[in-house]
């Protein structure tokens, strides 16, 4: 039994190790002209591509069923042709651009190429294949990614003698080439994308701000008096944050998000007790904002040491506007909700007392979670 499984193995073992030696990396060769056509040339192993393996682990094995199986070669070279032009994106300025195949290896030109190579070296197959892609005019950056299974590609993308990028491309790490320099933004722009930013900040990537406008619409007596508190707390936002950039106050550490969150337990806790009054309404949303503009400072505390004064001024127009406006957006969901309750004649009342009550079980609980996993 031993000597029949040691002539079973002697037999495997060739096919197993049978990957062809010689393999070669595939490299691209990309040029822009000046009408903004980009023309890619591409160097690969055509026959591994073919039977969806990189250069390196395809098996001779596998290769030479493909290439000595009447009519096989011709059949894949479709589905190869299909499947690298699925796989050879571009990107400008993030936006896909369309390719358009110049050239592929046929399978004649293939077979061809391997018998003058002669038997001992007819593996790889190193052929061209040519694309073409009209880029949109003034375009600043391009991506380009190659098909997983031409693995690593050598890149040189180049526009004339100004821009140029050589590059090993891989499966996580396209091929990159700077064409100009990003144009600065107006205020206008700057203004307009800091108020999607602040507006993402609550909606719907700040549970915490909605969760505390909902405690603080629960405890007002009107829909003006909760919008006026979701003022008000902005404005505290604002301060905090504002003096942390202009290095009047210090960095906070991680110390202040159980606080974040003790605040909306706080409030909500008030809330269903009854007694967020008109003279306390507006003290209580400004003092708890001035916390959460320390948990934002401290959660962009990489960028305050590049923000002027100008910048600061940009962020509290457009930011906080976002802010407001996504809080004021949670506070009218809110009132529509109870304004439902009431036209449905269900027990207001005890609904807005019980989502006080689980919001503040909300808030205390993260606020001891956040606590014991301090370091």
């Amino acid at each position: 039994m031993p000597r029949v499984f040691l002539l079973w193995l002697s037999a495997l073992l060739p096919s197993l190790l049978c990957a062809h030696a010689q393999w070669q990396e595939a490299s691209a060769l990309g040029v822009i002209d000046d009408q903004g056509a980009l023309t890619l040339t591409v160097k690969f192993d055509v026959p591994s591509f073919f039977v969806g393996q990189t250069p390196k682990d395809a098996a001779e094995k596998e290769l030479d069923a493909l290439m000595q199986t009447p009519g096989r070669l011709a059949e894949a070279v479709e589905p190869g042709r299909r499947s690298f032009l699925e796989g050879t994106r571009l990107e400008a300025d993030g936006r896909p651009v369309a390719w358009v195949i110049l050239a592929f290896p046929t399978a004649e030109q293939i077979l061809a190429q391997s018998s003058r190579q002669g038997e001992a070296d007819r593996y790889p197959v190193m052929l061209n294949a040519k694309l073409k892609a009209n880029l949109p005019p003034d375009v600043h950056t391009l991506r380009l990614r190659f098909p997983d299974k031409l693995g690593t590609v050598f890149v040189n993308l180049r526009k004339g003698m100004e821009y140029q990028v050589v590059m090993a491309a891989t499966t996580g790490s396209p091929a990159e080439l700077t064409l100009s320099e990003t144009p600065d933004a107006s205020a206008g722009e700057t203004v307009r994308t800091l108020f999607v930013d602040g507006f993402a900040h609550v909606l719907p990537d700040g549970w915490d701000h909605c969760l505390f406008m909902l405690a603080m619409f629960l405890g007002a007596a009107s829909l003006g008096q909760a919008l006026r508190r979701s003022l008000v707390f902005t404005l505290g936002h604002s301060v905090t944050l504002t003096a942390v950039a202009m290095g009047w106050l210090g960095q906070p550490g991680p110390w202040i998000e159980p606080f974040i969150a003790l605040t909306i337990g706080v409030s909500a806790w008030l809330a269903f007790r009854g007694q967020l009054q008109e003279r306390s309404a507006l003290v209580l949303p400004a003092v708890f904002g001035l916390v959460h503009g320390l948990g934002f400072a401290a959660a962009v505390a990489d960028n305050l040491a590049n923000w002027s004064a100008g910048d600061i001024v940009l962020i509290l127009i457009g930011f906080n506007v976002g802010v407001e406006a996504a809080q004021a957006l949670v506070i009218g969901t809110a009132a529509l909700a109870l304004w439902t309750v009431q036209k449905a004649r269900l027990p207001e009342a005890k609904i807005r007392l019980g989502l006080s009550l689980t919001v503040a079980l909300i808030g205390f609980g993260v606020f001891l979670w956040r606590l014991l996993g301090l370091e």
